[in-house]
């Protein structure tokens, strides 16, 4: 395995196993979630399977760089066994009987409960994805690094357009065309250059919501330009930066949507200052009020679109809770606040920061500028 075990540990497994009176745990997959139960950090699909001894990592024997650590990985060979499998025949070794309960999250693969439904009662438990919710120190600390990385980005950002001269409808930048593409380019070397991994998350937008990495158009000077920053630190968590900002603009509707979605921001930390208890209905409801008390409208066909709101951020970009519902919002939560506003005629703007919930308030995990200025 290329990291440690989950940040959390595993008590908070045993309680899930204890409280539905079940006799193990098995995840599945590949990735975040992956990553989250076992610290291996690479592409292969493999199983965990956890029971009150610990935890035990099903792997293909084709990854070689997975090393046997005392008892807690097991290989099996994939052209004979399907990681569903190899996690049903770990089980039959590692439970007394048969018809035990096992735990497995909603998204498990079909096959492989059909595999574990063969001796086992399956039973859909979301605990791992409310543990992940729950931030340690040691994930905000990880998480501030990434942030970190994206404020080198968004730094850069503000130093080329600054510097950008005005050739007509074009921004020259040492002398060529200033395209998304050029720009990105330059952002992803500074985050790279700060310790992140851009992922291909760096999302540019003009006149509208930061696009594709495949993108590339010019940048005019008089339209806005969104810039949204999700790098990962090396240990795999994510931070996300997003601004807004405008080279010579008319001062006309960006400007006001500007205000509101910086409102709308005083807003959401201000109902997040209640700590923890709030839910994210709650939340939602604050950032459309305050958005639609500048005069935009929320509702169908009044061609103002307000933006995602917000969503979780950790081990990826994006992940529960969204800014909407009712989920109740726990200390150790970690945001994207995000308001954002659209239209089809006049552009769009948004503003996007990490923050964490804490048990008596809120609290941004940097702070950066506001302002669409790129020189302020």
């Amino acid at each position: 395995m290329s990291g440690d075990l989950s940040p959390r540990g595993f008590d908070w497994l045993d309680a899930e196993l204890s409280e539905r009176e079940a006799d193990a745990f098995v995840h599945v997959g590949s990735g975040s979630t992956l990553r989250y139960l076992t610290g291996y950090d690479g592409e292969a699909t493999a199983a965990v399977v956890y029971t009150p001894d610990g935890p035990v990592l099903c792997m293909p024997t084709a990854v070689e760089s997975v090393p046997e650590t005392s008892g807690a990985v097991r290989q099996f060979d994939p052209r004979e066994k399907r990681p569903g499998q190899a996690a049903a025949d770990l089980l039959g070794k590692l439970l007394d009987a048969s018809a035990d309960t096992v735990l497995t999250p909603p998204t498990i693969p079909h096959d492989a409960a059909l595999y574990l439904a063969v001796d086992c009662e399956l039973a859909s438990t979301d605990a791992v994805e409310r543990a992940r919710r729950e931030k340690t120190e040691s994930e905000l600390t990880r998480i501030t690094v990434a942030q970190s990385a994206a404020v080198a980005g968004l730094d850069r950002t503000r130093e080329i357009l600054a510097a950008a001269d005005q050739s007509g409808d074009r921004l020259l930048w040492d002398g060529d065309v200033l395209t998304t593409a050029r720009l990105r380019g330059a952002i992803d070397a500074a985050v790279a250059a700060a310790g992140g991994l851009p992922c291909g998350t760096t999302l540019i937008g003009v006149d509208g919501p930061p696009k594709s990495v495949r993108a590339d158009i010019q940048i005019p000077p008089s339209r806005t330009i969104t810039v949204s920053l999700s790098p990962r630190e090396p240990g795999g968590y994510h931070g996300h930066l997003t601004r807004t900002l405008v080279v010579d603009g008319d001062g006309g509707w960006e400007r006001r949507a500007h205000v509101a979605v910086t409102n709308g921001r005083s807003a959401a930390l201000a109902t997040l200052d209640a700590g923890a208890g709030v839910t994210t209905g709650e939340l939602h409801r604050e950032l459309v009020a305050e958005l639609g008390a500048y005069g935009f409208d929320p509702t169908t066909g009044s061609g103002d679109i307000i933006a995602n709101l917000g969503y979780g951020v950790g081990l990826d970009p994006r992940e529960p809770p969204a800014v909407d519902g009712t989920a109740e919002l726990a200390a150790g939560t970690v945001l994207a606040i995000r308001p954002g506003l659209a239209d089809d005629e006049h552009g769009y703007v948004a503003l996007g920061d990490v923050v964490v919930v804490e048990e008596d308030g809120v609290r941004p995990l940097v702070e950066y500028p506001l302002s669409m200025e790129p020189g302020s």
